[in-house]
């Protein structure tokens, strides 16, 4: 317990003081390869006739008098929309939190007939993308200790 207390201390210090370089443990290829990405419960999505798939993103309530008032004046939309063509579209479906980004990857090379490594580096950098927006996290499979 204090050994996971004093890392995230250090960590978050980092975090504050970037000038000391203090960085996260990153993660290596083949671990990265076992997480389960899941979509984030507040999106929701549909796909349409033509094979895109649209995320429709909540926006979160303005706070403040000023800010309700100028987004009711500029008619600011409650909600964005976003496009994703056929092959994100195709691998959000696979984002439920049961597929492994490695499984993601074989089904993305098998369907679109892509060279292995041209998958893996899309689909990675696309779950990435996710990832930045709140879209998506990833996790673990708890497992068995041995």
């Amino acid at each position: 317990m204090a050994i996971v207390l004093k890392n995230k201390l250090y960590y978050s210090v980092g975090r504050m003081l970037p000038f000391l370089k203090i960085r996260p443990p990153q993660l290596d290829r083949a671990s990265a390869l076992t997480l389960r990405p899941a979509r984030n419960s507040l999106l929701t999505w549909e796909a349409t006739e033509t094979g895109e798939t649209v995320l429709t993103v909540p926006q979160g309530e303005r706070k403040g008098k000023v800010m309700r008032l100028m987004a009711k004046w500029l008619s600011v939309p409650n909600e964005r929309r976003i496009e994703l063509d056929e092959v994100g579209g195709f691998v959000w479906g696979l984002c439920d939190g049961s597929h492994t980004v490695e499984a993601i990857v074989q089904r993305t090379s098998k369907e679109y007939k892509l060279n292995r490594r041209e998958a893996e580096v899309s689909v990675t950098m696309f779950l990435q993308m996710l990832h930045g927006r709140n879209f998506i996290g990833f996790y673990k499979k708890a497992g068995k200790k041995s």
